[in-house]
């Protein structure tokens, strides 16, 4: 199927259906319009043509169609945290590329729970994944958090599986890691470095390494843990916000905060604007480094996760092991880069006036 069969489906044009299957970076100047060509590629099984000749003619990339399953673990719809739709678009892109079909992309954030894992109907939901017996799938990727207890139950579902995350698997699967805890402990050191000896952290506490990394961060640096500076939440704009009015309530408030995802962090930046005449402009660290982080007020300091090396990687571990290259569950770490931007100030700024416009 070509990309005019796609741009007919949709009602858009061909240029446009082009731009959004292969440029992961493309804007979109309409969401519902991306999700129309997205879901008509899929359904589809749209590869691009040069690949599609290349596989039907024998060519050097194989003779074989590979059919892909893609499992987002951390939420239940597609736009709930930018840099997951980041990573799907790229891995898509890469998929396709590779002369893969994408068979399914599953959202269930049930996979990344504990208390939603430990539940008797695991099976029945996995069973329902899997529901159609005809159908034979070649790998599984999952991007995201997973619980032990999930991850084993797919396992007798999916014969390759590999894990793109933050969290390790702890060798249950092959993985590509960037490792949570490593990242909060460059937020939080920088932050040190600046002055901030009252930090707080904001995002998902529950066997997540982000925030073991927090808390060996501060006692990397001999600074009391606070209860009062954990705001234990799931990543969105709104519970930013949230944070941050709980912060600016504190008889004592946090100078610099650490937020696990980016998008809890510009929910915070987003709050400076809208309570302004509080005076209460803390400095803001967080990670991803998620296309928005550069248009809040002030632009967003942030650890920078390789996205395109994630997918490239975790694709790379996924064919090899379809293919019989290795067998044993192997692990490719890689590191997050500091990028400075304007959130983080020196304690010593923390009084000066606000510095955005």
């Amino acid at each position: 199927m070509s990309l005019k069969e796609i741009a007919q489906m949709t009602g858009v044009s061909v240029s446009t259906v082009g731009r959004i299957l292969n440029d992961p970076k493309h804007k979109c100047s309409n969401e519902e319009i991306r999700r129309r060509v997205l879901e008509a590629a899929r359904k589809i099984n749209y590869i691009p043509n040069a690949n599609a000749r290349n596989l039907k003619s024998g060519d050097s990339r194989g003779d074989k169609i590979y059919c892909i399953n893609i499992l987002l673990t951390r939420f239940s719809s597609e736009t709930a945290d930018p840099f997951y739709d980041e990573l799907l678009m790229q891995l898509e892109k890469e998929l396709r590329n590779s002369g893969c079909i994408i068979a399914n992309v599953w959202h269930n954030a049930e996979f990344s729970d504990e208390k939603a894992s430990r539940a008797d109907n695991l099976g029945a939901l996995i069973d329902s994944l899997y529901a159609d017996s005809t159908r034979r799938y070649d790998g599984l990727i999952i991007i995201g958090k997973v619980t032990r207890r999930a991850l084993r139950a797919l396992k007798t579902k999916e014969k390759n599986i590999v894990s793109i995350n933050r969290n390790s698997t702890n060798y249950e699967v092959d993985e590509v890691l960037c490792d949570g805890s490593r990242i909060a402990r460059d937020a939080v050191a920088y932050l040190a470095r600046l002055g901030h000896t009252k930090i707080a952290y904001v995002g998902d506490c529950h066997n997540e390494s982000r925030f073991t990394g927090y808390q060996a961060a501060l006692a990397d640096m001999h600074l009391a843990p606070d209860l009062d500076y954990v705001f234990d939440t799931s990543p969105n704009e709104q519970n930013g916000l949230i944070a941050y009015d709980y912060f600016k309530g504190l008889s004592d408030p946090p100078t610099g905060i650490y937020c696990a995802n980016d998008i809890l962090a510009i929910g915070i930046i987003n709050a400076f604007g809208k309570r302004r005449q509080k005076l209460y402009i803390p400095s803001v660290i967080s990670s991803d480094d998620i296309d928005a982080g550069q248009y809040t007020k002030p632009m967003l300091t942030t650890i920078s996760l390789p996205k395109y090396d994630m997918v490239r990687f975790a694709l790379m571990l996924l064919l090899d092991r379809i293919k019989g290259g290795h067998k044993i569950v192997s692990r490719i770490e890689l590191e997050g880069t500091l990028i400075i931007r304007e959130s983080c100030r020196s304690y010593s700024e923390i009084a000066e006036p606000e510095y955005y416009i």
